[in-house]
């Protein structure tokens, strides 16, 4: 309402300063844009709910449950990955940590 308040005055404006016809032309332009523009979004939301471009239901939850058999793959392969991360750091440090005991075992045994 507050744009209908202000556009009035401001064609009144208009027309008294007599503008030149490339004014008219590029607020004919506009306008009819933004005219447009209005129509187009209000047929967008009217059949924005009978659109078929949606996945239906059943659709939908076939999708999740391959997306669910995926990141449940991923986890598996993630938590593998990492057991063996852990099992490779650990036999480095046990080799590691035997070399140096024999040698302080010998040192003090001798």
């Amino acid at each position: 309402m507050e744009t209908m308040q202000e556009l009035i005055p401001f064609a009144k404006e208009m027309l008294s300063q007599k503008p030149n016809r490339k004014m008219v032309k590029v607020y004919l332009v506009g306008t009819v844009l933004a005219f447009f523009g209005v129509v187009i979004g209000l047929v967008e939301t009217v059949c924005h709910p009978f659109s078929s471009e949606e996945p239906l239901e059943e659709d939908g939850a076939h999708l999740t449950e391959q997306e669910r058999r995926a990141a449940e793959e991923t986890e598996k392969r993630r938590h593998h990955e990492i057991i063996l991360e852990k099992e490779k750091a650990f036999s480095r440090k046990q080799l590691a940590t035997t070399g140096q005991r024999s040698t302080a075992n010998r040192l003090h045994a001798s």
